[in-house]
């Protein structure tokens, strides 16, 4: 019993290319017995705390209120009043927003997006507003026609383009 398996820690005879404990491959040179000149193995070293992320920078949070509001107002523009009130609420909140980020609050960036979000708001709403009114004229032409032919039903100008 010249060596100790280097797996198991069990005793084994020299020569041996497998530890007949664990069955794993020995190498031969571990299978002889440890020279007195050779260290012994150190304790092993414990593994290191991982370093903690830095801290993310601060964003204001009339920035973030400023995106969300404005984002909440491009999609509701089609309703005319939410899109003016959260068009004109984002336009305020990215405005402060970004005059608060000049003095080193943050969300300089979400405040421009916020600012931008709310002023299409607006435009969608007066878009909005355009195409209805003149939806109305439009229908209030033919409407008038449509009453005309009704009183006058043999009318040339009433009479379908499509039939012959």
């Amino acid at each position: 019993m010249a060596g100790t398996c280097p797996h198991c820690g069990e005793a084994m005879d020299d020569g041996v290319t497998t530890c007949p404990h664990c069955g794993r491959e020995i190498a031969q040179a571990m299978t002889g017995p440890l020279l007195a000149s050779e260290p012994a193995s150190s304790p092993p070293v414990p593994p290191v705390m991982p370093v903690a992320p830095p801290p993310a920078p601060a964003t204001g949070g009339l920035a973030v209120a400023a995106l969300v509001v404005g984002i909440v107002g491009v999609v509701l523009s089609f309703t005319v009043v939410f899109g003016f009130v959260l068009g004109v609420a984002a336009i305020v909140l990215g405005a402060i927003a970004m005059g608060r980020a000049r003095t080193g609050a943050g969300g300089k960036g979400m405040g421009v997006a916020g600012l931008v979000l709310g002023i299409s708001a607006v435009v969608f709403a007066v878009l909005m507003i355009v195409f209805v009114v003149n939806l109305g004229n439009t229908f209030d032409d033919q409407f008038s026609n449509i009453q005309f032919c009704v009183d006058h039903p043999h009318d040339p100008s009433c009479r379908d383009p499509r039939v012959p």
